[in-house]
């Protein structure tokens, strides 16, 4: 096992976090018992599936299906029932994770087991397999099954025929975690963004424990801009699609509070100086809590330091 300990000036001490990377909201229950998913077709190929502990997209290609995420494993065998019922039981035949927290790869032994190949980014494989804790949260990360890890991994980006639809797969390191992919459909124009956007009303946090940290996730949001367009739909990791202006307003909100944060550090702060002199007061009303977001951020400001400076 090995322990995951930033010892680094400043750095806030035994914060036992809530784990904000298990399944978010509970669905309610059919009489059945098991969860009631939520479809919203977004073109006659493409469905957000909603319900299942993260957003899982489902693309219906000409020889089978195709799936963005698995979300928890509490929700697997409603979302196999729920895909199948959707692609006219087409069989999932490939499934991307677009990163490695357990609200998006928990049906994946699942799939696996019905056939589906999964794909990941190698540090999603990584992670997945790692059996580690981090202290700050009081949390202890099991390794997955060896029938839940995905089948194949690579490093970088690409793009991938599924039948009928071209979809690009594109890797952004340090950012929400370092194992981070956006699968973007130009055709359709909409953006599956998994952890580095969120619905807007609670704040994007950076995993710093499996290399996330906010100054790479503003990068990614400035790549992502890029690439789209007005008209581009976003489907973030949990909740309603979003629009380009909504991923701009996240990543303005991201890049003013590093700021604020470089100048409040510049003058002996830490982080719960930091909450307590409001740093986040002017969004706050809108993203929500920010306890856990300020904790998260300023870890990985202290241990990206260099990038800001060097003065920690």
């Amino acid at each position: 096992m090995k322990t995951l300990d930033i010892k680094r000036r400043r750095l806030v001490q035994g914060i036992a976090l809530s784990g904000c990377y298990a399944a978010l909201g509970t669905p309610a229950l059919a009489a059945s018992g098991k969860k009631t998913l939520g479809v919203q077709n977004l073109t006659d190929r493409i469905s957000l599936i909603t319900g299942a502990g993260a957003n899982v997209v489902s693309f219906k290609g000409n020889n089978g299906q195709t799936l963005i995420d698995s979300g928890s494993q509490a929700a697997s065998s409603a979302l196999v029932d729920t895909a199948q019922e959707l692609a006219g039981r087409l069989p999932v035949k490939t499934l991307f994770n677009t990163h490695w927290h357990a609200n998006h790869t928990g049906g994946n032994e699942a799939f696996k087991t019905l056939g589906a190949q999964i794909l990941a980014h190698e540090n999603t494989r990584l992670w997945m397999s790692a059996d580690f804790e981090v202290e700050w949260r009081n949390r202890h990360y099991s390794p997955s099954t060896p029938a839940a890890l995905p089948d194949s991994t690579f490093y970088g980006s690409g793009d991938m025929d599924l039948g009928g639809e071209i979809v690009q797969y594109h890797h952004f390191p340090r950012a929400h975690t370092d194992g981070d992919i956006v699968l973007f459909f130009p055709d359709s124009n909409i953006m599956v963004t998994g952890g580095l956007m969120t619905d807007g009303s609670t704040y994007p946090v950076s995993d710093i424990a499996t290399g996330g940290w906010m100054g790479e996730l503003i990068a990614a949001n400035d790549a992502m801009l890029a690439m789209a367009d007005s008209n581009t739909v976003f489907v973030p990791g949990i909740g309603a699609p979003r629009s380009k202006a909504d991923l701009q307003a996240q990543r303005d909100m991201l890049a003013d509070v590093l700021d604020k944060m470089t100048l409040m550090a510049q003058d002996g702060f830490d982080a719960s100086n930091m909450l307590e002199a409001g740093l986040t007061a002017d969004y706050d009303a809108k993203w929500g809590d920010p306890t856990e977001f300020v904790l998260e951020a300023y870890m990985g400001f202290v241990h990206h330091s260099y990038d800001v400076g060097g003065f920690i």
